[in-house]
């Protein structure tokens, strides 16, 4: 099965626009080009509202199965109990992305250094799952309490 990635909008929408050129199966939580599942020109609906709570979207993106990239590193943290539930609920797996502040081109240097550890975790790692992407490509299994 092939593997979707979900990008929360704080990753914003050149990074994932220039993944879904490479024919990666892209879908972008800002991008008014698509909607649950669909991706591609006339799709005019935004996704999710830009003030659409974590909780809401991390439910239905794991249960479609996506695999959530962000750059918000909290939802395993004290204080957000309802993304961890979320998380766990709907069996969520997710990749905190290094880079918030970084260039689209140095994110994406990032992405392709971490990208086969990437697939390997996402295929053989039971959800829910965090992983932090570093800089360097290298993943950290972050605990879900």
């Amino acid at each position: 099965m092939a593997l979707t990635f979900y990008f929360d909008r704080n990753i914003g929408t050149r990074f994932p626009d220039a993944l879904e050129r490479l024919r990666l199966r892209v879908v972008c939580h800002t991008t008014k080009k698509s909607k649950l599942g669909v991706t591609g020109p006339g799709c005019e609906d935004q996704l999710f509202k830009d003030e659409e709570t974590d909780d809401v979207w991390l439910a239905e993106v794991g249960t479609r199965g996506w695999t959530v990239f962000s750059h918000d590193k909290k939802f395993h943290k004290t204080g957000y109990e309802s993304e961890v539930s979320a998380i766990k609920q709907f069996n969520v797996g997710c990749f905190y992305l290094w880079g918030g502040n970084a260039t689209p081109l140095d994110k994406a240097r990032c992405f392709f250094r971490a990208y086969d550890r990437i697939v390997k975790a996402a295929e053989m790692t039971p959800r829910p799952f965090i992983y932090d992407v570093q800089k360097s490509g290298h993943l950290k299994r972050i605990p879900i309490p």
